[in-house]
């Protein structure tokens, strides 16, 4: 017998003896095996809505799926007003398209710190990682447009170009709806990890707070900005959050 077949009966050996203790433990038991909540989500560049699911594999870890659309916004926005008109809106010269990552991921957490018996916090590690969708949705803008009557302009609502539009002829942002057909999505993927503090006075309820950095990166820059500049726009983002979930364990 040959020095792999040894090997191969010893790796067999090994495999069966780790089976059989496996299938004589007593499994883990704990009280909830799913749990469901949902909250708000906010970032240094915005803001957004956050829903998961999880699934408790044993007392200190969690199997988690999640869905949050957030809102990105550019370093280099800056609120503007035409201080010519009375009533001007403010917005954002040289923005193009509003940014939307929509995040669907899976990941894990796992128990840091368990509750005390009485008015404990629960603390825990989350690793989030998932693709990112990003929503584009057009910028439309109010222009001033000369009609021939020197008391009146006429003000409609146009897409944001950068050759035609400027801080004299701008009167302020269109409503949401406007652009809204036009949306488009570039495809990219995220990473995200954080603490959750859950301080809830009952087991079976969530009322947690977590913290922590997310990185949505893309194949491509994100046109957010006009291209004023050709280093403008990015293709990564790194951001810092802060979420309040609320939910309940069964």
């Amino acid at each position: 017998m040959n020095k792999f077949n040894c090997f191969l009966i010893l790796l067999l050996c090994c495999v069966a003896t780790f089976a059989h203790a496996q299938i004589g433990e007593e499994p883990t038991q704990f009280v909830y095996h799913k749990e469901w909540s949902g909250g708000a989500t906010i970032n240094n560049r915005g803001f957004g809505a956050i829903l998961r699911h999880a699934i408790i594999t044993n007392n200190f870890k969690k199997i988690q799926f999640e869905v949050e659309l957030v809102k990105l916004k550019h370093p280099k926005e800056v609120k503007v007003v035409n201080p010519y008109y009375d009533n001007a809106k403010s917005y954002v010269y040289g923005k193009q398209n509003a940014f939307y990552p929509l995040r669907i991921g899976v990941g894990t957490q796992f128990l840091v710190f368990d509750k005390a018996a009485k008015d404990g916090v629960e603390i825990s590690f989350n690793v989030m990682a998932g693709s990112s969708l990003g929503l584009l949705k057009p910028i439309y803008l109010e222009i001033l447009k000369d009609n021939g009557n020197p008391f009146y302009l006429d003000v409609v609502s146009e897409k944001f170009n950068k050759d035609l539009h400027n801080p004299s002829n701008i009167y302020g942002y269109s409503g949401f709806n406007k652009g809204l057909n036009e949306t488009t999505m570039m495809i990219g993927g995220y990473i995200k990890s954080g603490f959750t503090f859950d301080w809830s006075s009952k087991d079976e309820k969530i009322v947690l707070l977590e913290t922590g950095a997310v990185v949505d990166f893309y194949t491509k820059k994100v046109p957010i900005m006009a291209n004023f500049s050709s280093d403008i726009n990015k293709s990564v983002f790194i951001s810092l959050y802060a979420s309040i979930l609320f939910g309940k364990k069964y």
